[in-house]
């Protein structure tokens, strides 16, 4: 989803997420002040759920786009609730 326009969009086929950082959460000293939020939706513990980004190519209308993506996860779970923080061009 697009943060600014409320968008849904997909990553292209194929894409591989880059540069990915675990920025809070689990493994890094910045805690993730919703961790419990997620673990009452999706399951798993509240400790062992992170907030992370990277980068990927999003399908924008038939064109090739990329951006900067956050998600959350949990290993076990998955990943969850991706969005666009920002665009790469």
């Amino acid at each position: 989803m697009d943060l600014e326009t409320g968008e849904h969009f997909n990553l292209v086929e194929g894409t591989r997420l880059q540069d990915v950082e675990v920025f809070a959460g689990k493994g890094v000293k910045t805690e993730f002040r919703k961790a419990q939020k997620y673990a009452d939706k999706y399951g798993g513990k509240a400790k062992d759920w992170q907030h992370v980004k990277g980068k990927g190519t999003i399908n924008y209308y038939g064109e090739e786009r990329n951006a900067e993506l956050h998600w959350v996860q949990c290993e076990g779970i998955g990943k969850h609730d991706f969005f666009i923080k920002r665009w790469l061009e």
